[in-house]
Protein backbone atom coordinates (compact mmCIF):
# COMPACT_ATOMS: atom_id res chain seq x y z
CA UNK A 1 0.00 0.00 0.00
CA UNK A 2 2.83 2.39 0.88
CA UNK A 3 4.53 1.58 -2.40
CA UNK A 4 1.36 2.38 -4.35
CA UNK A 5 0.99 5.72 -2.59
CA UNK A 6 4.66 6.53 -3.25
CA UNK A 7 4.30 5.67 -6.97
CA UNK A 8 1.24 7.93 -7.22
CA UNK A 9 3.09 10.86 -5.66
CA UNK A 10 6.04 10.43 -8.05
CA UNK A 11 3.75 10.25 -11.08
CA UNK A 12 1.86 13.39 -10.04
CA UNK A 13 5.15 15.23 -9.48
CA UNK A 14 6.37 14.27 -12.97
CA UNK A 15 3.15 15.41 -14.65
CA UNK A 16 3.27 18.73 -12.81
CA UNK A 17 6.95 19.12 -13.80
CA UNK A 18 6.24 18.46 -17.45
CA UNK A 19 3.32 20.86 -17.40
CA UNK A 20 5.49 23.53 -15.84
CA UNK A 21 8.19 22.97 -18.47
CA UNK A 22 5.61 23.17 -21.25
CA UNK A 23 4.25 26.37 -19.78
CA UNK A 24 7.73 27.90 -19.53
CA UNK A 25 8.54 26.88 -23.12
CA UNK A 26 5.28 28.39 -24.40
CA UNK A 27 5.87 31.62 -22.50
CA UNK A 28 9.41 31.86 -23.90
CA UNK A 29 8.15 31.06 -27.41
CA UNK A 30 5.49 33.75 -27.17
CA UNK A 31 8.05 36.19 -25.76
CA UNK A 32 10.41 35.65 -28.72
CA UNK A 33 7.57 36.15 -31.18
CA UNK A 34 6.48 39.31 -29.35
CA UNK A 35 10.00 40.74 -29.31
CA UNK A 36 10.37 40.00 -33.02
CA UNK A 37 7.19 41.96 -33.65
CA UNK A 38 8.46 44.87 -31.58
CA UNK A 39 11.71 44.96 -33.56
CA UNK A 40 9.72 45.01 -36.78
CA UNK A 41 7.84 48.07 -35.57
CA UNK A 42 11.21 49.78 -35.18
CA UNK A 43 12.27 48.49 -38.64
CA UNK A 44 15.16 46.70 -36.96
CA UNK A 45 14.95 43.72 -39.31
CA UNK A 46 18.20 42.13 -38.13
CA UNK A 47 16.93 42.19 -34.54
CA UNK A 48 13.58 40.77 -35.58
CA UNK A 49 15.34 37.99 -37.48
CA UNK A 50 17.37 37.06 -34.40
CA UNK A 51 14.21 36.70 -32.29
CA UNK A 52 12.43 34.71 -35.02
CA UNK A 53 15.38 32.31 -35.17
CA UNK A 54 15.25 31.86 -31.39
CA UNK A 55 11.49 31.35 -31.59
CA UNK A 56 11.93 28.68 -34.27
CA UNK A 57 14.23 26.74 -31.93
CA UNK A 58 12.15 27.24 -28.78
CA UNK A 59 8.65 26.87 -30.20
CA UNK A 60 9.39 23.73 -32.18
CA UNK A 61 6.24 24.00 -34.28
CA UNK A 62 6.76 26.96 -36.61
CA UNK A 63 3.92 27.12 -39.09
CA UNK A 64 4.02 28.46 -42.67
CA UNK A 65 3.00 31.98 -41.65
CA UNK A 66 5.80 32.14 -39.05
CA UNK A 67 8.38 30.99 -41.61
CA UNK A 68 7.16 33.57 -44.09
CA UNK A 69 7.49 36.34 -41.47
CA UNK A 70 11.00 35.16 -40.63
CA UNK A 71 12.08 34.92 -44.29
CA UNK A 72 10.72 38.41 -44.97
CA UNK A 73 12.67 39.77 -42.00
CA UNK A 74 15.83 38.21 -43.46
CA UNK A 75 15.06 39.68 -46.90
CA UNK A 76 14.54 43.13 -45.40
CA UNK A 77 17.70 42.81 -43.31
CA UNK A 78 19.63 42.06 -46.49
CA UNK A 79 18.06 44.98 -48.32
CA UNK A 80 18.84 47.53 -45.60
CA UNK A 81 22.32 46.29 -44.65
CA UNK A 82 25.20 48.41 -45.99
CA UNK A 83 28.11 46.21 -44.96
CA UNK A 84 28.87 43.83 -47.87
CA UNK A 85 29.91 40.91 -45.67
CA UNK A 86 26.84 41.09 -43.43
CA UNK A 87 24.64 41.64 -46.48
CA UNK A 88 25.86 38.36 -47.99
CA UNK A 89 25.36 36.58 -44.65
CA UNK A 90 21.75 37.71 -44.54
CA UNK A 91 21.35 36.31 -48.07
CA UNK A 92 22.74 33.00 -46.78
CA UNK A 93 20.10 33.11 -44.07
CA UNK A 94 17.30 33.66 -46.58
CA UNK A 95 18.41 30.61 -48.58
CA UNK A 96 18.70 28.55 -45.38
CA UNK A 97 15.18 29.49 -44.28
CA UNK A 98 13.78 28.60 -47.70
CA UNK A 99 15.49 25.21 -47.41
CA UNK A 100 13.80 24.52 -44.06
CA UNK A 101 10.48 25.62 -45.55
CA UNK A 102 11.04 23.09 -48.35
CA UNK A 103 11.42 20.29 -45.82
CA UNK A 104 8.00 21.14 -44.39
CA UNK A 105 6.38 21.80 -47.82
CA UNK A 106 5.84 25.43 -46.79
CA UNK A 107 7.69 27.14 -49.64
CA UNK A 108 5.38 29.04 -52.00
CA UNK A 109 6.32 28.86 -55.69
CA UNK A 110 5.25 32.47 -56.14
CA UNK A 111 8.51 33.35 -54.35
CA UNK A 112 10.65 31.38 -56.83
CA UNK A 113 12.09 34.52 -58.42
CA UNK A 114 13.07 35.97 -55.05
CA UNK A 115 14.73 32.68 -54.14
CA UNK A 116 16.60 32.63 -57.47
CA UNK A 117 17.90 36.16 -56.95
CA UNK A 118 19.25 35.36 -53.47
CA UNK A 119 21.43 32.55 -54.80
CA UNK A 120 23.28 35.36 -56.59
CA UNK A 121 23.71 37.38 -53.38
CA UNK A 122 25.11 34.74 -51.02
CA UNK A 123 28.69 34.54 -49.73
CA UNK A 124 29.30 31.84 -52.36
CA UNK A 125 27.28 32.61 -55.49
CA UNK A 126 25.45 29.57 -56.85
CA UNK A 127 24.53 30.34 -60.47
CA UNK A 128 23.28 26.83 -61.18
CA UNK A 129 20.79 26.99 -58.29
CA UNK A 130 19.69 30.47 -59.34
CA UNK A 131 19.13 29.20 -62.87
CA UNK A 132 17.17 26.23 -61.54
CA UNK A 133 14.72 28.52 -59.75
CA UNK A 134 14.52 31.05 -62.58
CA UNK A 135 13.70 28.22 -64.96
CA UNK A 136 11.09 26.84 -62.58
CA UNK A 137 9.47 30.26 -62.25
CA UNK A 138 9.32 30.66 -66.02
CA UNK A 139 7.83 27.19 -66.43
CA UNK A 140 5.18 27.89 -63.78
CA UNK A 141 4.13 31.17 -65.38
CA UNK A 142 5.44 33.44 -62.62
CA UNK A 143 5.42 37.03 -63.89
CA UNK A 144 8.89 38.53 -64.36
CA UNK A 145 9.65 42.22 -64.03
CA UNK A 146 12.30 43.81 -66.25
CA UNK A 147 15.13 43.50 -63.74
CA UNK A 148 14.37 39.83 -63.04
CA UNK A 149 14.24 39.04 -66.75
CA UNK A 150 17.62 40.61 -67.41
CA UNK A 151 19.20 39.01 -64.33
CA UNK A 152 17.95 35.58 -65.43
CA UNK A 153 19.40 35.98 -68.94
CA UNK A 154 22.69 37.48 -67.76
CA UNK A 155 23.12 34.69 -65.20
CA UNK A 156 22.64 32.11 -67.94
CA UNK A 157 25.21 33.91 -70.09
CA UNK A 158 27.69 33.94 -67.18
CA UNK A 159 27.12 30.19 -66.79
CA UNK A 160 27.95 29.79 -70.48
CA UNK A 161 31.18 31.77 -70.10
CA UNK A 162 32.27 29.69 -67.10
CA UNK A 163 31.11 26.28 -68.37
CA UNK A 164 33.29 23.47 -69.64
CA UNK A 165 33.30 22.74 -73.37
CA UNK A 166 31.02 19.70 -73.06
CA UNK A 167 28.30 21.87 -71.48
CA UNK A 168 28.64 24.99 -73.61
CA UNK A 169 26.51 23.66 -76.47
CA UNK A 170 23.44 23.01 -74.31
CA UNK A 171 23.68 26.39 -72.58
CA UNK A 172 24.23 28.17 -75.89
CA UNK A 173 21.07 26.59 -77.28
CA UNK A 174 19.15 27.78 -74.23
CA UNK A 175 20.53 31.30 -74.63
CA UNK A 176 19.31 31.35 -78.22
CA UNK A 177 15.87 29.94 -77.43
CA UNK A 178 15.39 32.09 -74.33
CA UNK A 179 16.31 35.22 -76.28
CA UNK A 180 13.21 34.75 -78.42
CA UNK A 181 11.05 33.77 -75.43
CA UNK A 182 12.15 36.84 -73.48
CA UNK A 183 11.85 39.17 -76.47
CA UNK A 184 8.21 38.11 -76.74
CA UNK A 185 7.73 38.66 -73.00
CA UNK A 186 9.19 42.17 -73.34
CA UNK A 187 6.68 42.95 -76.09
CA UNK A 188 3.67 41.29 -74.45
CA UNK A 189 4.31 42.94 -71.08
CA UNK A 190 4.97 46.37 -72.59
CA UNK A 191 8.46 46.58 -71.10
CA UNK A 192 10.80 49.43 -72.00
CA UNK A 193 12.92 49.46 -75.19
CA UNK A 194 15.99 49.57 -72.93
CA UNK A 195 15.21 46.06 -71.68
CA UNK A 196 15.03 44.69 -75.21
CA UNK A 197 18.22 46.54 -76.10
CA UNK A 198 20.05 44.99 -73.14
CA UNK A 199 18.82 41.50 -74.05
CA UNK A 200 19.94 42.01 -77.64
CA UNK A 201 23.36 43.27 -76.56
CA UNK A 202 23.97 40.11 -74.53
CA UNK A 203 22.73 37.95 -77.41
CA UNK A 204 24.95 39.74 -79.92
CA UNK A 205 27.92 39.20 -77.63
CA UNK A 206 27.17 35.48 -77.91
CA UNK A 207 26.38 35.41 -81.65
CA UNK A 208 28.44 37.94 -83.59
CA UNK A 209 28.91 36.25 -86.97
CA UNK A 210 27.93 33.14 -88.91
CA UNK A 211 30.96 31.38 -87.39
CA UNK A 212 29.38 31.71 -83.94
CA UNK A 213 26.22 29.82 -84.88
CA UNK A 214 26.77 27.60 -87.95
CA UNK A 215 29.13 25.02 -86.34
CA UNK A 216 26.59 24.40 -83.55
CA UNK A 217 23.49 24.28 -85.71
CA UNK A 218 23.71 20.64 -86.82
CA UNK A 219 23.85 19.58 -83.17
CA UNK A 220 20.91 21.81 -82.27
CA UNK A 221 18.87 20.29 -85.10
CA UNK A 222 19.32 16.80 -83.65
CA UNK A 223 17.52 17.85 -80.49
CA UNK A 224 14.55 19.70 -81.97
CA UNK A 225 11.26 19.45 -80.05
CA UNK A 226 8.99 16.68 -81.32
CA UNK A 227 5.79 18.67 -80.89
CA UNK A 228 4.97 20.32 -84.23
CA UNK A 229 4.34 23.91 -83.11
CA UNK A 230 7.41 23.93 -80.86
CA UNK A 231 9.54 22.53 -83.69
CA UNK A 232 8.27 25.16 -86.13
CA UNK A 233 8.97 27.94 -83.63
CA UNK A 234 12.49 26.70 -82.91
CA UNK A 235 13.41 26.33 -86.60
CA UNK A 236 11.99 29.77 -87.41
CA UNK A 237 14.04 31.27 -84.58
CA UNK A 238 17.22 29.76 -85.99
CA UNK A 239 16.31 31.01 -89.46
CA UNK A 240 15.80 34.52 -88.09
CA UNK A 241 19.28 34.48 -86.55
CA UNK A 242 20.90 33.29 -89.78
CA UNK A 243 19.10 35.99 -91.76
CA UNK A 244 20.15 38.71 -89.31
CA UNK A 245 23.77 37.51 -89.37
CA UNK A 246 23.86 37.24 -93.18
CA UNK A 247 24.13 33.44 -93.28
CA UNK A 248 21.30 32.68 -95.73
CA UNK A 249 23.74 31.36 -98.32
CA UNK A 250 24.95 28.59 -96.01
CA UNK A 251 24.14 24.89 -96.28
CA UNK A 252 22.83 25.13 -92.70
CA UNK A 253 20.22 27.67 -93.74
CA UNK A 254 19.19 25.37 -96.59
CA UNK A 255 18.85 22.56 -94.05
CA UNK A 256 16.55 24.75 -91.95
CA UNK A 257 14.45 25.63 -94.98
CA UNK A 258 14.09 21.97 -95.95
CA UNK A 259 13.07 21.18 -92.38
CA UNK A 260 10.46 23.91 -92.11
CA UNK A 261 8.88 23.01 -95.45
CA UNK A 262 8.58 19.36 -94.37
CA UNK A 263 7.02 20.32 -91.06
CA UNK A 264 4.97 23.36 -92.08
CA UNK A 265 4.18 23.95 -95.75
CA UNK A 266 2.91 27.46 -95.01
CA UNK A 267 3.47 30.70 -96.87
CA UNK A 268 6.23 31.61 -94.39
CA UNK A 269 8.02 28.37 -95.24
CA UNK A 270 7.65 29.06 -98.96
CA UNK A 271 9.05 32.58 -98.50
CA UNK A 272 11.98 31.13 -96.60
CA UNK A 273 12.65 28.93 -99.60
CA UNK A 274 12.55 32.00 -101.87
CA UNK A 275 15.06 33.78 -99.61
CA UNK A 276 17.38 30.79 -99.88
CA UNK A 277 17.10 30.74 -103.67
CA UNK A 278 17.86 34.46 -103.77
CA UNK A 279 20.93 33.97 -101.59
CA UNK A 280 22.15 31.30 -104.00
CA UNK A 281 21.38 33.56 -107.00
CA UNK A 282 18.85 31.11 -108.38
CA UNK A 283 16.66 33.97 -109.53
CA UNK A 284 14.30 32.07 -111.83
CA UNK A 285 13.60 29.56 -109.05
CA UNK A 286 13.02 32.42 -106.60
CA UNK A 287 10.53 34.08 -108.99
CA UNK A 288 8.65 30.80 -109.33
CA UNK A 289 8.58 30.36 -105.54
CA UNK A 290 7.37 33.94 -105.01
CA UNK A 291 4.53 33.28 -107.47
CA UNK A 292 3.59 30.21 -105.44
CA UNK A 293 3.50 32.41 -102.34
CA UNK A 294 1.29 34.97 -104.13
CA UNK A 295 -1.20 32.22 -104.95
CA UNK A 296 -1.16 31.07 -101.32
CA UNK A 297 -1.55 34.53 -99.77
CA UNK A 298 -4.94 35.88 -98.70
CA UNK A 299 -3.58 39.39 -98.02
CA UNK A 300 -3.78 41.94 -100.82
CA UNK A 301 -0.95 43.93 -99.22
CA UNK A 302 1.28 40.88 -99.06
CA UNK A 303 0.47 40.01 -102.68
CA UNK A 304 1.50 43.54 -103.73
CA UNK A 305 4.74 43.25 -101.76
CA UNK A 306 5.57 39.92 -103.37
CA UNK A 307 4.82 41.19 -106.86
CA UNK A 308 7.21 44.06 -106.23
CA UNK A 309 9.85 41.58 -104.97
CA UNK A 310 9.60 39.79 -108.33
CA UNK A 311 9.87 43.12 -110.17
CA UNK A 312 13.08 43.95 -108.31
CA UNK A 313 14.55 40.55 -109.22
CA UNK A 314 13.69 41.01 -112.89
CA UNK A 315 15.09 44.56 -112.98
CA UNK A 316 18.06 44.54 -110.59
CA UNK A 317 19.19 40.89 -110.66
CA UNK A 318 18.29 39.65 -114.14
CA UNK A 319 18.72 43.04 -115.86
CA UNK A 320 15.67 42.30 -117.99
CA UNK A 321 14.76 45.91 -118.79
CA UNK A 322 11.87 45.26 -121.14
CA UNK A 323 10.41 42.58 -118.89
CA UNK A 324 10.74 44.82 -115.84
CA UNK A 325 8.94 47.66 -117.66
CA UNK A 326 6.01 45.43 -118.61
CA UNK A 327 5.76 44.08 -115.08
CA UNK A 328 6.07 47.51 -113.46
CA UNK A 329 3.21 48.92 -115.53
CA UNK A 330 0.97 46.13 -114.26
CA UNK A 331 1.59 46.73 -110.55
CA UNK A 332 -1.03 48.62 -108.56
CA UNK A 333 -1.75 49.31 -104.93
CA UNK A 334 0.80 50.30 -102.31
CA UNK A 335 3.80 49.60 -104.56
CA UNK A 336 2.49 51.52 -107.59
CA UNK A 337 4.76 54.56 -107.14
CA UNK A 338 7.91 52.48 -106.69
CA UNK A 339 6.98 50.39 -109.71
CA UNK A 340 6.51 53.54 -111.83
CA UNK A 341 9.98 54.72 -110.80
CA UNK A 342 11.44 51.49 -112.13
CA UNK A 343 9.34 51.82 -115.30
CA UNK A 344 10.73 55.34 -115.81
CA UNK A 345 14.29 54.06 -115.42
CA UNK A 346 13.60 51.24 -117.87
CA UNK A 347 12.38 53.69 -120.54
CA UNK A 348 15.41 55.92 -119.98
CA UNK A 349 17.84 52.99 -120.20
CA UNK A 350 16.42 51.89 -123.55
CA UNK A 351 15.88 55.41 -124.94
CA UNK A 352 18.88 55.48 -127.24
CA UNK A 353 18.15 52.08 -128.74
CA UNK A 354 14.41 52.46 -129.14
CA UNK A 355 12.86 54.41 -132.03
CA UNK A 356 13.24 54.98 -135.78
CA UNK A 357 14.80 58.44 -135.52
CA UNK A 358 16.98 60.51 -133.22
CA UNK A 359 13.98 62.70 -132.45
CA UNK A 360 11.83 59.73 -131.42
CA UNK A 361 14.64 58.33 -129.31
CA UNK A 362 14.93 61.68 -127.47
CA UNK A 363 11.16 61.70 -126.95
CA UNK A 364 11.56 58.49 -124.93
CA UNK A 365 13.05 60.66 -122.18
CA UNK A 366 9.86 62.72 -122.08
CA UNK A 367 7.92 59.52 -121.45
CA UNK A 368 10.43 58.55 -118.75
CA UNK A 369 9.91 62.01 -117.19
CA UNK A 370 6.14 61.53 -117.28
CA UNK A 371 6.42 58.17 -115.47
CA UNK A 372 8.79 59.63 -112.87
CA UNK A 373 6.35 62.50 -112.26
CA UNK A 374 3.49 60.04 -111.78
CA UNK A 375 5.70 58.19 -109.30
CA UNK A 376 6.11 61.40 -107.31
CA UNK A 377 9.81 61.88 -108.06
CA UNK A 378 9.95 65.45 -109.39
CA UNK A 379 13.74 65.58 -109.34
CA UNK A 380 14.09 62.54 -111.56
CA UNK A 381 11.33 63.83 -113.84
CA UNK A 382 13.20 67.12 -114.34
CA UNK A 383 16.42 65.28 -115.09
CA UNK A 384 14.82 63.08 -117.74
CA UNK A 385 12.88 66.00 -119.23
CA UNK A 386 16.13 67.88 -119.75
CA UNK A 387 17.40 64.94 -121.81
CA UNK A 388 14.43 65.17 -124.20
CA UNK A 389 14.28 67.14 -127.47
CA UNK A 390 14.93 70.89 -127.34
CA UNK A 391 12.41 73.48 -128.56
CA UNK A 392 14.54 73.91 -131.70
CA UNK A 393 14.40 70.17 -132.42
CA UNK A 394 10.65 70.15 -131.93
CA UNK A 395 10.31 73.13 -134.29
CA UNK A 396 12.48 71.38 -136.87
CA UNK A 397 10.13 68.38 -136.74
CA UNK A 398 7.22 70.65 -137.69
CA UNK A 399 6.26 71.66 -134.15
CA UNK A 400 3.98 68.63 -133.51
CA UNK A 401 1.76 68.63 -130.41
CA UNK A 402 2.68 65.04 -129.56
CA UNK A 403 4.96 62.21 -130.57
CA UNK A 404 4.19 58.50 -130.89
CA UNK A 405 6.70 56.11 -129.36
CA UNK A 406 6.76 52.85 -131.28
CA UNK A 407 8.67 50.94 -128.59
CA UNK A 408 6.16 51.63 -125.83
CA UNK A 409 2.93 52.05 -127.76
CA UNK A 410 2.20 55.46 -126.24
CA UNK A 411 2.18 59.12 -127.25
CA UNK A 412 3.79 61.94 -125.30
CA UNK A 413 2.85 65.61 -125.31
CA UNK A 414 5.38 68.05 -126.75
CA UNK A 415 3.59 71.17 -125.49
Amino acid sequence: MKNAVLFGILTLTSVVGFAQNDSIQKRECDRMRFLAGEELKLKNFAGALTYYQKAETICGNFDKAAYERMSQAAINANATETDKVRKALFADTVISIYGRMDSKSFFDQKNALTRASFYLKTTTIDRAKADEWYTQALKNGVQFNESQLLTYYNNLYQMYIASKDDLKGAIKKRLINDYFVFSKLVTDAGMTPKTQETLTNVFNTLIKTCDDILPDLAGFMKTLPQEKEAKIKTVNNFMTILKEKGCTGSKEYEMLVDTIIKVDNSIDAVLAKANLQMAKKRYDDAISTYRTAINMSTSSTQKEDLEYEILEIVYFKKDNIRGAYNMAMGINGSKRSKALEIAADCVAKLANSCGTSTFERKCNYLYAAELAQRAGDGSKASRYRAMGPSNTEIFTEGNPSSASLSCWGVSVSLK
